[in-house]
C-alpha cells in the first residue's frame, strides 16, 4: 500500500478512535440499563465495523489475484448490506425515545424492511450483478438496483425527523436538533460520495453525527427532568449559584401545586403525570423570554428569572392564572390551584443560596396558608 493510500483512509482511523473512545465513556459511566442506550451502543459498534470494512474494500480494490477478488467482493456485499442495518438502529433508537416501547418496535420489525429488501437483492446480485459488480480488475462498479437501497435508506433517514417533529411535545429542543444533525451529515456525506467517486467520507461523518446524537440526545437531555422536561433540581442550583457568584440581581420563584394529591388521587396516576406535564408547558411559555424552569421536586417547582424582563413576580403570578384557565390541550388543568413564593436577590443585600431558598420557601408555604384559609372559608 502506497503512502498515499494511508492518508485517503486517516479519517477513518480517526473517526474509528473517536468511536471507540465514545464506547469506553459509556461503558465507564455504568449507565442504568436502558433500551434505547442498548440501540445506541450497537450503532456505534456497526459504525465502527463500517469504518474498518470501507477502508478494506478499498484496499483489496484493483489487486489482482482470486484472494483479493474475494475479499473485495465480501467486504463491498457487506459495505451495502450494513448501510440500511445502520437505518434502522437509528430510527428504532428514535422511535423507542418518543414511544419507549419495545412492543411498537417488534410490531415494525425494527424497522427492518429496507435491510430485508438490501439482503435480497444482495442475493441476487451473487448470480447477476444488480447492486454492484467487481470486473476482471477486480475494480468495484455500481450496479443499476443500487440505488434502490440507498433510497430507501434517505427515506428512513427522513421518516425519522418527521416522526420526531411531530411528537416534539415529548422532546426536548437538544433532542430534535441532534436528530436532525445525525440525519443531515451522513445525508450530504453520501450525495458528495455517490457524486464523486473516490471520496471515503460516508462513514467517517456518520461517525461525527453519532458523537452529535450522543451529546445531545443523551448527554444534556439527561440534564432534564423525564416527567416534564424541564430542568432538574440540580441545574436550577447551578444555575441559582452562578449568578450569585456573577453578582446579577434576579428573581426566584417557588410554586407549589395546592391540590395536585387530591387530583392525583382521584383522576389516577396517568392524569396526574398529564397535569405535571401540561403545567410544565405553561411554565416554559410563561417564562419563555428569561426564565430558568425546573421541578424542584414533586409537585414543586423553581424559576430563576432575569429582573430586566419589565414583569414583576406578581404579573408572572396572574399570568399563569390566566394560562391555565384559557388552556386547552388538558381539560384538568382548569381545576389547579397553586401557591406561589417570590423573592429577589440582590448584591447590595447579598444572601447564601440557601438562606436565598429558605427565603422563597417560606414565602411559598405562607401563600399557601393564605390559600387554605380562604378555600375553607369559602365552603
Amino acid at each position: 500500500m502506497r503512502i498515499e493510500d494511508v492518508y485517503k483512509f486517516d479519517i477513518n482511523f480517526y473517526a474509528f478512535l473517536l468511536l471507540g473512545l465514545l464506547l469506553f465513556i459509556i461503558y465507564i459511566k455504568k449507565y442504568v440499563v436502558d433500551y434505547h442506550r442498548t440501540l445506541f451502543k450497537r450503532m456505534i459498534i456497526i459504525n465502527m465495523a463500517m469504518l474498518v470494512i470501507e477502508v478494506l474494500a478499498w484496499v483489496f480494490d484493483g489487486i489482482v489475484s482470486p484472494e483479493a477478488f474475494f475479499l473485495n467482493y465480501a467486504f463491498n456485499w457487506l459495505l451495502i448490506f450494513l448501510e440500511p442495518v445502520m437505518a434502522s438502529m437509528w430510527v428504532s433508537y428514535v422511535d423507542y425515545k418518543i414511544n419507549e416501547s419495545r412492543k411498537r418496535l417488534k410490531k415494525r420489525l425494527y424497522y427492518l424492511h429496507a435491510s430485508i429488501l438490501g439482503f435480497v437483492i444482495l442475493i441476487v446480485n451473487i448470480f447477476y450483478p444488480v447492486a454492484f459488480e467487481i470486473d476482471s480488475n477486480n475494480v468495484y462498479h455500481r450496479g443499476s438496483l443500487l440505488w434502490i437501497i440507498l433510497v430507501y435508506v434517505f427515506a428512513m433517514i427522513v421518516y425519522s425527523v418527521i416522526i420526531s417533529f411531530k411528537n416534539r411535545q415529548v422532546l426536548t429542543g437538544s433532542m430534535l436538533v441532534g436528530i436532525s444533525l445525525f440525519a443531515l451529515i451522513p445525508v450530504v456525506s453520501s450525495l458528495v460520495q455517490m457524486l464523486v467517486y473516490g471520496v471515503i467520507l460516508h462513514w467517517a461523518l456518520a461517525a461525527l453525527g453519532i458523537v452529535f446524537a450522543y451529546l445531545l440526545l443523551e448527554t444534556i437531555s439527561n440534564s432534564k427532568d423525564y416527567l416534564t422536561l424541564l430542568q432538574t433540581r440540580s441545574k436550577s442550583d447551578e444555575y441559582i449559584k452562578s449568578k450569585i457568584e456573577m453578582e446579577h440581581t434576579f428573581g426566584v420563584i417557588m410554586i407549589d401545586l395546592d391540590n395536585f394529591k387530591v387530583m392525583n388521587d382521584e383522576y389516577g396516576h396517568k392524569n396526574g403525570d398529564n397535569i405535571l406535564f401540561h403545567f410544565s408547558k405553561i411554565l416554559i411559555d410563561t417564562f419563555s423570554e428569561s426564565g430558568f424552569v425546573a421541578r424542584y421536586g414533586g409537585d414543586e417547582f423553581i424559576i430563576t428569572f432575569d429582573q430586566s424582563v419589565r414583569k414583576t413576580d406578581l404579573m408572572y403570578k396572574q399570568e399563569i392564572k390566566e394560562r391555565i384557565l384559557s388552556y386547552d390541550k388538558f381539560d384538568l388543568l382548569s381545576q389547579l390551584k397553586f401557591s406561589f413564593g417570590s423573592t429577589y436577590y440582590k448584591p447590595e443585600e447579598p444572601q447564601t443560596m440557601d438562606e436565598l431558598m429558605f427565603e422563597v420557601d417560606r414565602l411559598m408555604y405562607l401563600d399557601k396558608g393564605k390559600n387554605l384559609t380562604r378555600r375553607t372559608s369559602d365552603k
